[in-house]
């Protein structure tokens, strides 16, 4: 899982380069969204870390969604 992760970030490295910022934002996501279900999994039994975790993801996708509508 952690493989497909770095593919999609990797993915989004080369969109952002050739300037489709949009496709490129939209394989961030992918790829934190990925790395957030791992995280859960892995901090199962420790509450307070995956509330850490889920609260910066939250932040994380409002930036995201204010960055794709600058830029749409």
């Amino acid at each position: 899982m952690a493989i497909v992760s770095n593919v999609f970030l990797v993915i989004g490295i080369i969109l952002l380069i050739m300037l489709k910022l949009v496709m490129a934002i939209t394989m961030f996501v992918v790829s934190l969204a990925i790395s957030l279900v791992m995280f859960n999994v892995f901090f199962r039994e420790r509450t307070g870390m995956k509330w850490a975790i889920n609260i910066s993801f939250i932040l994380v996708l409002v930036a995201v969604m204010i960055a794709y509508f600058v830029l749409k």
